[in-house]
């Protein structure tokens, strides 16, 4: 959220002197004139109508014309319509490349960065912005536009964790700045060194920046620029002050002196936000009584202002959770969430790092809930009381593995419910379990769920230590000449899978459906080991995962009459290693079909694709290629033979159509990987079935030894299709058991990082 504030003030402060080296042509127009007045009090809307009127008049210079549309752009982005912003910098673009200066130019392609940064696009700003600065450098540009460049530069490597080159970017612009003669902008500079320091780890560097940018604002006109910039450093300190108490101080100075300039401004915005985090300062200091007064008058600012008023609806929640009025805090909970259920994607808008968004304003509001929910659960002694807490707890999951999803893939369309989660318990199988861990920060709980309802086991392990042994499996599982795995894998049983092996065992459980998070999206289940009985949990189990329960399409598999596309990449193409492995997996899958087609090298083309798969509605699309699951979902990709099969073209080839009217029964993708240890890219792996409209999916978290997997995918073929009464996750289990009892391929490496995901049946 202070990404977007501190934009938007940047905006408001630093137009003006850019302009300056603008105007070359001054018209002097009233339009102009008071489209400006109303850019700099905030008022955007009121901006965009002078200036478009502005625009309409005839006789403008095309370097004029040039400079209105920038203004135009700039005024656009701050209400958030950076669709129309990114068109209008278009036009700019054209006048400037055909008939403006060098300076409109690159202004011009710094805006286009910082509206694609905005729109989730960080590679195309990337491109755009470095040929600008090139550019920008050759004709030695005027300080102030120059720093307005490498701003946005610095802004978009930050989004793509290059939080070193971020730092020298942002060191520059406040030298440029210092030299320019713009305090404001030297103060916005800092403001970013603060947020990349945090982000590199060191509180020290970030708290000294903090007291030069305020130093810098604490001497420069009061204006409303002045008070978001104020409010982004006060959330940095905030910030900080996890870990320098002392800095609380500052931070209470800070939101003083912003609550003081928005009343002079009466902007019950501003109000708002200085009166909310005053009251997160209390908070912190366990001074309720005053905590709750400021979120109080937070919330009653808040009121036209839905994206923040759910923010202290939950402030007030937690303050009420600490007084142990709990009936109240679960109401104040929902109430929160009830007011962010509608507005949770429009957060995403505009902002340059989605995924803090998200980390930061919309995840912990769902966990906090269902922290309290468990503990409710926990704490009761009515078996229905307990079954209902537990299921609103879970429920409470399901929501944010969603928004989840949707952050990743960006796409609000991922949200359509296969299943209820209380349908999908009423038809589970008497032998199948569901294991729903829910990672907090000091403990983990356990919902296990069995054909008589849900059980909960809560499991004294800390976020960060369950994360070191996810780690330290991930890491080991892949070195395949050394049991170096076998100390975590125990250690991650023990807190997994021995807290509920009792009820397990009670139920003659053969088959578990993990619905993973954070962490956990990264290590195979299956690769388990159990110390009492020396095996591996595949040897019990037939174990499926899923993104969420209510995404997951929970019908029995039709074997009659199956259609198989069978498509695979045997050469080495595109700077990517030959697969030999591929010829021999696709011939043995063949014969297991009697009605198949075959797509192999050249033929593997995305045009081949598109046109097998609108003539046919196969059931099962299999892929034997390279292919790479990116903390980027733009950088997610299964290799063709001349191109890459991104998530948005599997989804469209996929999908249905008046030719398809069912959903692909199996999508297998032999032969890929995700990111190592990256929980970003292994939620991109655990979404594919939602994304590209699969009901299952079979595929790898790493790159597995080509023998080994064409050897597994052909036997889970082999048993899928010769019983009818066999399920995927069973056929799947008994293809990894195969592989595993070969001396050759005994090493979990070789067969545990194959996943069935979505529907297990």
């Amino acid at each position: 959220m202070y990404l977007k504030i501190a934009f938007l003030s940047y905006l408001r402060l630093i137009i003006t002197p850019l302009f300056f080296y603008l105007i070359f042509f001054p018209t002097g127009t009233l339009a102009i004139d008071a489209g400006e007045d109303f850019f700099q009090r905030g008022a955007f809307a009121q901006a965009i109508e002078y200036w478009e009127a502005a625009l309409n008049e005839t006789g403008h210079r095309n370097q004029q014309r040039t400079e209105m549309l920038i203004r135009l752009a700039t005024a656009y982005q701050a209400i958030g319509n950076y669709a129309t912003a990114h068109a209008v910098l278009q036009q700019a673009q054209h006048f400037a490349n055909r008939h403006g200066t060098q300076t409109q130019q690159v202004l011009v392609q710094s805006h286009l960065g910082d509206v694609l940064l905005a729109m989730q696009r960080p590679d195309e700003a990337m491109k755009i912005l470095e040929t600008s600065l090139s550019l920008a450098r050759r004709n030695n540009e005027e300080p102030l536009v120059l720093a307005h460049l490498l701003n946005n530069l610095g802004n978009t490597l930050y989004v793509l964790q290059e939080y070193a080159e971020a730092l020298t970017a942002y060191v520059e612009v406040t030298e440029l700045a210092k030299r320019g003669a713009d305090k404001l902008l030297q103060a916005q500079a800092l403001n970013n060194q603060v947020r990349v320091q945090l982000r590199l780890g060191d509180p020290y560097a970030s708290a000294a920046a903090l007291k030069v940018a305020l130093s810098h604002l604490q001497t420069s006109v009061n204006s409303y620029g002045k008070s978001t910039h104020l409010l982004s450093l006060g959330q940095l300190a905030l910030r900080i002050q996890k870990r320098l108490p002392k800095i609380r101080l500052t931070a209470y100075r800070i939101f003083h002196e912003v609550l003081q300039l928005a009343e002079q401004q009466q902007d019950k915005r501003l109000m708002s936000y200085a009166k909310g985090f005053l009251g997160e300062l209390y908070e912190r200091a366990q001074r309720y009584p005053e905590a709750q007064q400021l979120t109080r008058q937070a919330i009653f600012f808040a009121q036209d202002y839905p994206d923040i008023l759910y923010l202290w609806e939950w402030q007030q929640a937690r303050l009420l959770q600490a007084q142990q009025d709990i009936v109240g805090a679960i109401k104040a909970y929902q109430l929160a969430l009830k007011d962010l259920h509608p507005i949770r994607t429009r957060l995403f808008i505009g902002q340059r790092d989605t995924l803090e968004v998200f980390n930061e304003r919309i995840r912990p509001v769902y966990v906090d809930l269902a922290d309290l929910l468990l503990r409710q659960a926990a704490n009761t002694n009515s078996s229905v009381k307990k079954t209902a807490l537990l299921r609103q707890a879970r429920d409470k999951m399901e929501l944010l593995k969603v928004i989840e999803l949707q952050e990743y893939f960006q796409n609000e369309c991922l949200s359509a419910v296969k299943m209820p989660a209380v349908e999908l318990e009423r038809r589970l199988d008497k032998r199948t379990a569901i294991l729903y861990p829910i990672l907090l920060p000091e403990r983990m709980e356990l919902l296990l769920t069995l054909p008589d309802g849900i059980h909960q086991a809560i499991v004294p392990v800390n976020a960060e230590a369950l994360g070191e042994a996810v780690h330290q499996l991930r890491r080991n599982l892949q070195q395949s000449t050394t049991p170096r795995f076998i100390k975590p894998s125990k250690q991650l049983y023990e807190w997994l899978i021995a807290p509920v092996e009792s009820k397990l065992a009670s139920y003659n459980i053969d088959t578990l459906v993990l619905v993973p998070d954070g962490p956990l999206r990264t290590v195979p289940l299956a690769a388990l080991y159990d110390a009492s009985n020396k095996k591996f949990l595949m040897h019990r189990f037939a174990i499926a995962t899923t993104p969420g329960l209510n995404l997951t399409d929970y019908h029995p598999f039709a074997r009659d009459n199956l259609n198989a596309l069978l498509n695979g990449l045997s050469k080495g193409v595109q700077d990517f290693s030959p697969l030999p492995s591929v010829l021999k997996e696709v011939n043995n899958i063949k014969v297991l079909f009697d009605k198949n087609r075959i797509l192999l090298n050249k033929e593997f083309s995305l045009e081949n694709i598109k046109q097998t798969l609108e003539n046919t509605p196969y059931e099962i699309v299999h892929i034997a290629s390279h292919g790479q699951f990116n903390r980027n979902p733009n950088k997610t990709f299964l290799l063709t033979y001349n191109d890459k099969l991104t998530m948005d073209r599997l989804q469209n080839l996929l999908g249905f159509t008046q030719l398809r009217k069912k959903s692909v029964e199996l999508l297998t993708l032999s032969a890929c990987q995700t990111a190592v240890g990256d929980e970003r890219a292994a939620l991109g792996l655990a979404g594919v079935a939602i994304k590209a409209g699969a009901k299952s999916v079979v595929a790898s978290l790493w790159f597995v030894n080509d023998e080994s997997t064409s050897l597994l995918i052909t036997e889970f073929y082999r048993n899928l299709m010769q019983n009818s009464t066999l399920s995927k996750a069973k056929a799947l289990q008994q293809a990894q058991q195969k592989v595993a009892a070969l001396p050759e391929f005994r090493h979990p490496a070789f067969w545990a990082p194959f996943l069935l995901i979505g529907n297990w049946l």
